[in-house]
Parts: C-alpha cells; structure tokens; sequence
C-alpha cells in the first residue's frame, strides 16, 4: 500500500443485509455454545446471531443490551479472534463466524432506527451513584444503574465525554460519532454529566460518600510505563498515549502539524500491543513521517496485539523488528537513532510465557527522528488509603468493591489496559454487586 493512500477515514464499513445473512447462517448453534465462554461479559451469541438471521433485529439488539450498551463500538473494536470468535468451533474446520461484524451490524442499525432509546426503566429507587470517568466502564455502570432506578451522576476530568473511546482509538478504525449518540442516549435516560472535574482533587472522597449512596471508579490508565536506559530525556521521545490523544482530539489541524512535524520523520515504535498498532498506524499516515518501524522483545507470534491488526499494518507498510530491545538512544539533545539488543527467549516462567533476553548477537543500530513508547500504562493513586497492587492497581472483590466501604473499580486502572469490553464487564459486575447489595436489605 502507498503511504500517500493512508488518511484517517474510517476504513471498513458495517456489514450489508446481504452480507450479514452470509455471516449468520454460518453458525452452527451450537448445544454448547464457546463463543460465548470465549465472551467476557458472555453474551448470548447463538441468539442474536439467530434472531439477526430472521431479520429481526430488534430481537436482536434486546438480547445484546442485556449485558452490553457498546455493541456498535465493541462490534468494530474489540479483539475478536482472541475471544468470541476465536473459540468459534469453526476454527477447527476453517474460518470462524465472523460474530464482530454481526454485533456491529446489530449496533449501528439499532441507532439509526432509535431502537437504542427505548430501553426499559424501573422506578428511582432513592439512591445516588457516582461514577468517575466516562470510559466504557464509568458508560457500562451507568447504564446499567440508571435502568435499575438509580440516580446516577458521571464526572469527567477532561473537556470531553468518552474517554479512551474518543482519545485513544483512531478514527480510522471506529467512528466516534457512535460514542456521541451514546452518551446522549444516556442523557435522555437521566445520567447527568459533568466534565473538566478531577476527582481528589474537585471532588474528594469524604465529600463524595456524604452525597452518594455509591461510587464507582473508571478512571483508567494515564501514566505511561518507562525505560530505564540511557536517552530518554531527548527530543524526539514520545508517548502512545499521549501522542494518540493528540492525534485523534486535533484530527491532524494545525496545532497538531506544529506540535509534531518537528518530530517524525523515521520514526520507531515500541511495544506489541495494540497501542502500539494504533501509533504506529497513526505515524505512518502523518505528512512528515519517512517510516515507521516497530520493535518487540519477544517473536511476532508473541505479540498481544489482534491479528487483524498486526495485518492492517504490514500492509500500510510498517515494518517490524521482533526480538528487538532498546538498550540506549543516541542523539545530541535530539534523537538520531536507537541502539538495540537482539534478543532470544529463553524457558517459560512463572507465568508460562518465555522469557526474552539477551543475546550474543551484536547490538543493532536504528536510524530515528522519533521513538513512541508503548509499553502500557500504570495508575495515579487518586485515594491514599485505597489498597492497591504491586503495580498500583486498585485491588477489588470478586464484586468489584475496593477496599473502602461502597467504593467500586473496574477497567485498566484495576487490570491494566485491557479490551473494551473488558471495562464494558467490569462496568456491569460493579452495578449488579451495587443492585444486588441493596436488594439484600
């Protein structure tokens, strides 16, 4: 593929009619079904596959809804073939259901036909949630609470409502006016919500508890992991996350093109995630980037990023660099190139993946103008007497509690960064502990 070709306009579409009856009437219905297993918030997939198939969407979208208010956004992002659709039975005997496209189709028809402002409501109940951050989490929790006669109120720390959803997925990939209709789809039930507010900071704790019967914490991961290796204090070294927000909150205008086309130029990416796909697909597609180069410590096969993504990048041109460290960057006062260790991996660990290290090979050496990192992210304690983990991650229940009485947490700032839909459930598991502790009473 050209660079020259590459711009930032969505690249795929929702499926057609046609399309969509070719893709359900592959599934198998199956008795047991895996994709569901493979779900992390276990939707009932046979089903809306079925009721999709019989054109009945509406049916469709009412079972997806059970559990899931982002079918549209997950339907186009989530990491299919690693769950649902990669424990499809059909992997065995050739190409699985393709369940994304299906659920996205579902999605995006319920907004345009209103279907997904006509969910049902219970009375209010009394009781007051706090939910911190607008992400798929803090939008999974207050829809399920406000449907559940709950008065809920989100709060904001940026200007912008949706968080990771609007700042840290290219447009390339998802279209953001999905998250608008969303969140106004959550108005008009009764979420109140209120931006530019930090928690801790314009809201604290004590406050909060006298005004809430519950909070809940989706405030995400911000504060990018680091290399310890000489260089890193040169011009030219940048962040995924912050590099993305710039680019999908500017939309590439003229305050971005200053801020940035001092940089790039030959530029390295850091990491297999896919963050690391998304900044580097971002680099290639700026006017001022010669190329883009991705390096990994481990093997491609290793890679967490999803396939279609390792896929989508190759063929934009990105190269890449496995069993490949940064061990020092070299540059007078600004960023020439990346010197690295060619790596192997050795017996597995603890953890059962096998560990990279050094090899004997010779050092390698990379001609850059800008390295972006991407090698995760750790939290900001927001709480001082909150318990977290090693890594600073707020520690829950199985219900989602935290440490403090009525306190929930859920997504990257309690597992690190994970899926959308893994915040989407972690959304729903902190709401149904909050229902069902006051039906306890």
């Amino acid at each position: 593929m050209n660079m020259n070709d590459l711009n930032f306009k969505l690249l795929e579409n929702a499926l057609t009619e046609d399309e969509l009856f070719i893709e359900t009437a592959a599934c198998l219905n199956c008795p047991k079904p895996s994709c569901v297993l493979g779900c992390p918030i276990g939707n009932r997939i046979p089903e809306f596959i079925k009721a999709a198939k019989e054109k009945d969407y509406s049916k469709a979208f009412e079972i997806i809804s059970e559990k899931s208010m982002l079918p549209a956004i997950c339907g186009a992002v989530c990491p299919h073939e690693k769950q649902c659709q990669g424990s499809c039975v059909k992997n065995k005997i050739g190409k699985p259901v393709n369940i994304g496209k299906i659920e996205r189709f579902i999605g995006e028809w319920a907004i345009e036909n209103g279907l997904d402002k006509k969910y049902q409501k219970k009375e209010k109940n009394g009781k007051r949630v706090l939910i911190v951050g607008s992400g798929p989490a803090g939008l999974s929790a207050s829809y399920h609470l406000i449907r559940n006669g709950y008065s809920v109120s989100v709060i904001e720390k940026n200007d912008y409502l949706g968080g990771v959803l609007k700042h840290g997925i290219p447009s390339f990939r998802f279209n953001y006016g999905v998250v608008e209709k969303i969140i106004d789809n959550l108005k008009s039930l009764g979420v109140e919500f209120k931006t530019s507010i930090s928690f801790g900071k314009d809201v604290t704790l004590e406050e909060a508890k006298k005004k809430y019967s519950f909070i809940f914490l989706g405030t995400g991961t911000d504060t990018p992991n680091k290399m310890n290796i000489e260089g890193m204090d040169l011009d030219g070294v940048l962040y995924a996350n912050s590099f993305l927000k710039d680019v999908n909150l500017a939309e590439c205008d003229e305050n971005f093109k200053k801020k940035y086309d001092k940089y790039l130029g030959h530029v390295v990416v850091v990491g297999g995630g896919n963050v690391a796909m998304d900044a580097a697909r971002c680099a290639i597609r700026l006017d001022t980037t010669k190329d883009v180069t991705i390096v990994y410590r481990r093997t491609e096969n290793e890679m967490p990023a999803s396939k279609s993504e390792l896929e989508d990048a190759k063929r934009e041109g990105i190269k890449f660099l496995p069993l490949t460290n940064p061990v020092k960057l070299i540059g007078n006062a600004r960023l020439e190139s990346v010197e690295c260790a060619v790596m192997e991996l050795s017996s597995p660990d603890e953890s059962g993946r096998r560990k990279p290290v050094e090899s004997n090979k010779p050092h390698i050496f990379i001609e850059a103008d800008t390295i972006i990192f991407a090698l995760g992210y750790s939290n900001d304690k927001q709480i001082d007497d909150i318990r977290v983990g090693k890594w600073n991650n707020i520690l829950i229940d199985e219900g989602g509690m935290t440490s403090i009485e009525n306190v929930y947490a859920g997504g990257d700032n309690v597992t690190g960064s994970l899926t959308v839909v893994s915040a989407m459930n972690a959304g729903l598991t902190a709401a149904k502990s909050i229902i069902e502790k006051e039906t306890q009473k």
